[in-house]
């Protein structure tokens, strides 16, 4: 690269973190970011430009790509006090990022605006932040917020790619990190309004580093002189710590700041019932009443607490197919719906709250066309987004769903109607409303619905107004689920239903960040060869993650082994339900540093190896006690020392008060246990409220 004049470098200090700028004629360069404390550069040597900017031509659709590194008519830095910007200018495109610096923190909090002053050109998206991180040695970790988090080693030297359209299950929440035990980078955006983004990772082994992207796709997409302004900040924040410390960073700002962060009491969430709340264990199956409700009655009856039964197909249509029109009911499903509460059990029957089946009578188009179609969501070209899962019609054709906009008078009231028809005549006690919490953002380009085209929050407001509507018809000892748990419905929702939450690596930071917020429940519990370990596996994870168990069929109780050991992990769950409802998580208790793993297939999709230590751990906190859980899901027993730092609370260990608790019953216990080793026995589930004395 060739100057007129030597570029100037430019150093930001924000605490322990420098940042050298190079600013040249036509571009501004990141070309370092140190931790000052270690001396050590964390930014990878192949240089990545600040942003990307993705403009189009309103008349012909030709693209055209703007990156910070080159081609600009004039650049500049301005240093204020606590503050800097960087400025890039050319005739009818201004960009501007503004940092604001937290030395307490080490971290940078980034404003990214554009001012597009071209009616022939509009601003389709911009990625930023945008930044490589360098080798983090063997011990570097990239946490990510697929599911309820999960931690991925070695990347910068295999192959791995992950990406998702927040917010969808795969990327729940707005930040990643990268780390090793000395330091290391937390970056994220914290929007308070949730708007629609793509979160890329991805290693790069050539270049021995690890790529993160946050792409966004602009308010107004394809509208000439349209602006871009990204909501909320950006924020790189040096890490010293690991997964559960990025994730009290975010949980720190989220209280706060977040629009869908609900109200909290001394009781955890003060809108939602308390039966959901105190609620351990969850049922799932489909069909009539006659079929359904006499197993989930004895499944209730074997577990001896509360249950709630998640109902499928208790509607006359086939499954995925025909969506709205649900009703009539199968025979027998209000009365079905009595003889199960009597029991003991809360009902909750499935419906959909995204999809219009495109031919909703059988192959008949019925009412897509003539009521639907207008309120669908639809591409630049005025397609309908459609979808199809694996549901065929009569004639054997695929089922072809359109994705509504959930901005539109008609869907709303669709969906209210439907869910009040099931609270108010069959008195359901909730009712799960799928996808909602499942599925990315469409990109809805119909001018009509009256939200701003392609990009934005407009998406995630259609559902919070939707269910608000909802929730204010309902009456106050009802409640609401939808599927997965992207985070931003937390506050309209009573549940999200976790049954994704399957992938190797996992840890429970999405817990972390909104234990008492909103109520996690169930897995996805398969076949297999190793059906029984993984079944092990999954409930034991549940307990020490705050879960809601289950989400399983209720045949379960007919394996004697897998039903004892299911059995046990609710029993004590429920001793244990209100550190989960009204406390909060605290970093899970590591082990002796040779623990043994298990493994099993857990067929999520197809075989799914899945390995965890086979002592699981979780620590919750309410008030002045704190329980730590063990759930030894190994077939031996296991001995171990027991790392936790009750100092850090205000207890000291060799005088605590200590019980231990299992499904059985509590007893006092020696404090000793927590400084020598113990032993975990095979498949047993024990907890140790710990007190000051």
């Amino acid at each position: 690269m060739m100057y007129d004049q030597p570029p100037a470098i430019t150093i930001i200090q924000a605490g322990e973190m420098k940042l050298s700028f190079e600013c040249t004629s036509d571009g501004i360069v990141l070309l370092s970011f140190m931790d000052t404390a270690l001396d050590c550069e964390l930014m990878a040597s192949q240089i990545l430009p600040l942003f990307s900017i993705k403009m189009r031509n309103v008349e012909t659709k030709e693209e055209t790509h703007l990156t910070a590194d080159t081609g600009w008519k004039s650049t500049s830095i301005e240093k204020g006090d606590n503050s800097f910007s960087l400025i890039w200018e050319m005739d009818k495109l201004d960009v501007r990022l503004h940092g604001k610096i937290d030395n307490a923190n080490s971290s940078i909090y980034w404003n990214f605006e554009i001012e597009n002053k071209d009616k022939d050109m509009s601003i389709w998206s911009a990625i930023f932040p945008q930044i490589g991180i360098a080798d983090l040695s063997d011990d570097g970790c990239v946490f990510f917020p697929r599911g309820p988090g999960e931690v991925q080693k070695g990347l910068w030297d295999r192959d791995f790619r992950h990406q998702g359209v927040y917010p969808e299950p795969w990327t729940v929440m707005q930040f990643v990190s990268a780390y090793n035990r000395q330091t290391g980078l937390y970056i994220a955006t914290h929007d308070p309004n949730a708007s629609t983004k793509t979160i890329s990772i991805e290693s790069r082994t050539n270049e021995k580093s690890v790529v993160f992207t946050f792409e966004h796709p602009a308010e107004n997409m394809g509208v000439g002189g349209n602006n871009f302004e990204l909501s909320g900040h950006a924020v790189w924040q040096l890490l010293r710590g690991d997964w559960f410390d990025s994730a009290m960073i975010y949980k720190n700002w989220l209280k706060e700041n977040a629009r869908w962060y609900p109200k909290l009491g001394k009781n955890g969430r003060t809108d939602t019932p308390d039966w959901m709340k105190e609620l351990c264990v969850w049922a799932t199956t489909s069909g009539n009443a006659e079929q359904l409700v006499p197993k989930v009655k004895q499944f209730a009856e074997f577990l001896g607490v509360p249950v709630g039964f998640h109902w499928y197909n208790w509607h006359q249509i086939p499954f995925d197919n025909d969506y709205p029109h649900y009703f009539p009911v199968t025979d027998g499903f209000a009365d079905g719906v009595q003889e199960l509460q009597k029991s003991g059990v809360y009902v909750m029957p499935y419906i959909n709250g995204r999809l219009w089946d495109t031919r909703d009578k059988g192959t008949e188009d019925y009412q897509f066309t003539s009521v639907a179609l207008p309120s669908a969501t639809k591409d630049e070209n005025g397609e309908i987004y459609t979808e199809s899962y694996g549901s065929v019609e009569s004639d054997g054709s695929p089922v072809k769903f359109g994705v509504m906009c959930p901005t539109t008078e008609l869907w709303q009231t669709k969906i209210r109607d439907i869910c009040l028809r099931l609270i108010d005549e069959y008195k359901v006690n909730a009712v799960y409303i799928d996808q909602i919490s499942a599925m990315s953002p469409r990109l809805c380009m119909d001018k009509t619905h009256g939200h701003p085209l392609g990009g934005g929050h407009w998406w995630v407001e259609g559902y919070w107004e939707m269910l608000q509507s909802i929730r204010d018809a309902i009456p106050k000892d009802r409640m609401l689920t939808s599927e997965c748990n992207a985070e931003a419905y937390t506050k309209w929702l009573d549940g999200y239903l976790s049954w994704t939450w399957q992938y190797d690596g996992q840890v429970p930071a999405f817990p972390a960040v909104y234990a008492g917020a909103i109520q996690n429940f169930g897995r996805a519990y398969r076949g297999g060869e190793t059906a029984d370990i993984a079944l092990k596996m999954k409930a034991g994870q549940q307990l020490v993650f705050g879960e809601q168990i289950g989400w399983i069929d209720p045949s379960i109780i007919n394996q004697k082994e897998n039903a004892d050991f299911f059995r046990q992990v609710v029993r004590l769950r429920y001793k244990l339900r209100e550190y989960f409802y009204a406390g909060e998580m605290l970093r899970p208790p590591s082990l002796t540093d040779n623990m043994p793993n298990v493994k099993a297939d857990w067929q999520w999709a197809g075989e799914w190896w899945v390995t965890t230590d086979s002592v699981l751990t979780g620590a919750w906190k309410l008030e002045d006690s704190i329980v730590l859980i063990f759930v030894n899901v190994s077939d031996n027993d296991v001995i171990s020392e027991v790392n936790f730092d009750l100092a850090k609370y205000g207890i000291n260990v060799n005088t605590c008060e200590l019980k231990s608790i299992t499904a059985d019953g509590e007893s006092q216990a020696d404090s000793s246990l927590i400084t020598n080793e113990t032993t975990f026995f095979a498949h047993q589930a024990v907890a140790w409220k710990i007190k000051a004395k």
